[in-house]
């Protein structure tokens, strides 16, 4: 095995002291632009490459940033939440440690004790659950903690979520504007802050409507599609189907619109659909799902240059930011029947 070139590699060949390298690859101004720019030309021919672990030791800044996630799969939002604060990361010369809980609450606490233990110098969590106690605890006077998503609020010193009751506003003002009056919300188990906001805000808008608020619940968030297939066959057996139906998730959607066509029962056309998220799926050929887009990909960069500024201990941080979601109208929607 090829032995790795160090500083003192450099050093020899260029016929200077380790400390002299040391500070031309850093950039410092005590050393001359010639020595800086030879330097710089050995350390590329002889393929060196900084060792970061050291380097963040030696000055007490580290270049890392965590992130803990409840899973990482194409099927969800997390994916994109983590692409965007890796390629922010990237952008400003840090890399992204990831791991990924399975909505497994000790699994989470190990994440965390992993995370501070490597030194990461901020922390972003999209949390298992809408208690984060473990969590605080854990990082507690260890590394700042940044939650996303919408299972925490702004009670914690930092954060990034999403506004869900303007969700249910939109859902219900277009499904409304369509004419419908029986429309019905989907959720799955388990309770948390996400569910709870799109909850209060679906009956929020439909008692200011003068509507009956319909909310069904059943299954877990590790399988929401076949949650969506129970509800909706459930209400098929007992001929309850209202016209419309707005589901916590796009997956949930889907296994609604699947379901309802094996009855032969026609969307838009026989029952108008909505999802939230705005998955990749949603947009498929045959699907065409119309939903509420979360801006996870801003939400996600948003957080990744929060745990920069707080690496850096730069002024000017704003600890909290809302975002909000926007109806993406596709093919599930229509009048209501007559």
């Amino acid at each position: 095995m090829a032995i790795r070139p160090t500083i003192k590699t450099i050093a020899q060949i260029a016929g200077v002291s380790h400390v002299a390298v040391s500070r031309a690859l850093r950039g410092c101004s005590d050393i001359s632009p010639e020595t800086t720019k030879r330097i710089l030309k050995i350390a590329d021919e002889v393929g060196y490459t900084p060792n970061a672990a050291a380097r963040s030791l030696s000055s007490k800044h580290t270049n890392a940033i965590g992130m803990i996630i409840p899973t990482l799969a194409e099927n969800t939002a997390y994916s994109s939440v983590f692409n965007q604060v890796s390629n922010a990361a990237a952008e400003y010369g840090y890399t992204v440690l990831l791991g990924s809980s399975h909505r497994n609450l000790e699994l989470e606490r190990k994440h965390c004790r992993m995370m501070c233990e490597s030194r990461v110098g901020a922390l972003i969590v999209a949390s298992s659950t809408s208690d984060v106690s473990h969590i605080k605890e854990i990082c507690r006077e260890h590394v700042p903690v940044i939650f996303v998503g919408g299972k925490t609020g702004l009670d914690e010193v930092y954060s990034m979520t999403c506004n869900y009751r303007y969700s249910a506003s939109l859902a219900v003002q277009h499904l409304y504007t369509l004419g419908h009056k029986n429309i019905a919300l989907f959720t799955y188990g388990p309770e948390n802050n996400t569910i709870r906001q799109k909850e209060e805000g679906f009956i929020y808008e439909m008692t200011q409507r003068g509507l009956q608020p319909n909310i069904l619940t059943t299954g877990h968030c590790d399988d929401t599609s076949s949650a969506g297939r129970d509800l909706v066959s459930k209400l098929i057996s007992e001929s309850r189907l209202p016209t419309a139906i707005w589901c916590a998730s796009d997956l949930m959607a889907v296994g609604v619109l699947s379901t309802l066509r094996a009855h032969g029962i026609r969307v838009p056309e026989d029952i108008s659909l909505i999802g939230h998220d705005n998955l990749y799926i949603s947009g498929l050929a045959g699907i065409e799902l119309t939903t509420l887009h979360t801006p996870m990909q801003e939400l996600g960069r948003a957080a990744a240059e929060l745990a920069v500024r707080l690496i850096e201990q730069k002024d000017s941080i704003v600890p909290h930011q809302v975002f909000t979601t926007n109806l993406v109208i596709r093919n599930t929607t229509s009048n209501v029947s007559a």
